[in-house]
């Protein structure tokens, strides 16, 4: 029987779509504000249920991620959303860099699914380098010179990646490398069909060679040198990128030798920060957090590093090497460190196998009070053994 008048749901009044979108949990909140528009709309105007943290990301050594509710303890498998036989790379938001099986970038919402295509590797822009795919192998590419000068054999199995998504413009940017140890990254941005092309161990300034931290903050990439020098690259141009670096630009920070693992953060006033980890005899974690002494000389090759003992009212988030502000509604703490892995770039790292180091491959999903110098750990489900994680922090 055919109904004389159906409803069309998006045109219910404001107030019952208010009403009905505080009502719902995370999952459903964003499930909801991608049927129309309208509803779109709706849920800018909405505050969210208030959340006892954020969420998490979950990827299982065996099949498609989930997503998790750690303070419920609840997982949610999605539906019509496929990316088995894909490798994680790198997320932000609600959007994750992805590195498919024939070794093609994509990235991909975890709620809608709706997947973007990325240019093949070897689309680089560079006057004196080329990236090649070996015929009939996914996985293997030759990067040389144009001059012959180098060559190396290359495996996607060595790709990482950065992203950045600004959900209100809609713009996209990432970066992605080889990490064997890197002596390129490659930089993309919405609307070109190529990569960019920026060299790290050759026509370079010896201060500014090597690859130690890597942090993307939209069109801003923030390189630490193996000296220590953060490298400073701006791509918001509608061509190419300029490195605003200088190569008599001193050190940023000094050694801490090899006992911690150490990450460089942006904050988000663009300061730098260095976060070292160590592991007490105990099995202890312990964060610490250092600046650059402004009292420093301009040209000390080994500025002193101050000890910062609090981040006021913003939190630390690790994997993405940024601040951000605290907020209640969602979660966010003040004051504390988010963590899910420890995912050290290769070239960075000089493992002491004596000393109390995080090991490198360890998914470890915990939040650090820098008040109270205590660790809350968020284990996964007991059936669910993990790949990787990641904390999901924009509910834009």
């Amino acid at each position: 029987m055919e109904t004389r008048n159906p409803v069309n749901w998006s045109k219910l009044p404001l107030d019952i779509l208010r009403a009905v979108f505080e009502l719902l949990n995370f999952v459903d909140f964003h499930r909801a504000k991608m049927v129309c528009s309208n509803w779109y709309s709706v849920s800018k105007q909405t505050v969210p249920r208030k959340s006892g943290c954020p969420w998490l990301m979950l990827f299982p050594d065996e099949g498609d991620y989930v997503l998790h509710n750690p303070y419920e303890d609840m997982v949610y498998r999605r539906r019509g959303i496929d990316c088995s036989g894909s490798r994680f790379l790198a997320s932000c938001g609600k959007w994750l860099l992805m590195l498919d099986s024939r070794s093609r970038l994509y990235i991909i919402h975890v709620f809608s699914g709706n997947r973007i295509d990325l240019p093949p590797l070897e689309s680089l822009l560079s006057n004196d380098s080329v990236l090649k795919r070996m015929e009939d192998r996914d996985k293997e590419f030759e990067f040389e010179s144009t001059d012959g000068s180098y060559y190396s054999l290359l495996n996607a199995d060595e790709i990482k990646g950065r992203l950045w998504v600004d959900e209100e413009s809609k713009e996209v940017a990432l970066v992605w490398y080889f990490d064997a140890p890197a002596c390129f990254v490659c930089l993309y941005k919405k609307g070109n069909a190529h990569y960019d092309l920026i060299p790290i161990t050759y026509g370079v300034p010896r201060k500014l060679t090597g690859l130690c931290g890597l942090v993307l903050q939209g069109y801003r990439l923030y390189i630490l040198s193996t000296r220590r020098v953060v490298r400073v690259i701006d791509f918001s141009g509608q061509q190419g990128f300029e490195e605003l670096t200088r190569s008599y630009t001193s050190p940023t920070f000094s050694h801490l030798g090899y006992n911690c693992y150490s990450s460089m953060v942006v904050t988000t006033a663009g300061e730098f920060l260095l976060v070292t980890i160590t592991i007490s005899e105990s099995s202890e974690r312990a964060f610490r957090i250092y600046y650059k002494d402004p009292n420093a000389e301009p040209d000390d090759q080994m500025p002193d590093l101050v000890e910062l003992d609090s981040l006021g009212d913003e939190a630390l988030l690790l994997d993405l090497g940024i601040t951000v502000p605290a907020n209640h509604t969602l979660g966010i703490k003040p004051n504390s460190i988010y963590f899910t892995r420890q995912d050290p770039i290769s070239s960075k790292t000089n493992w002491n196998q004596t000393a109390h180091v995080v090991p490198p491959s360890e998914v470890d999903i915990c939040v650090f009070n820098l008040s109270t110098k205590t660790l809350e750990p968020f284990p996964a489900p007991s059936n669910m053994s993990l790949n990787n994680a990641r904390w999901i922090f924009s509910m834009t």
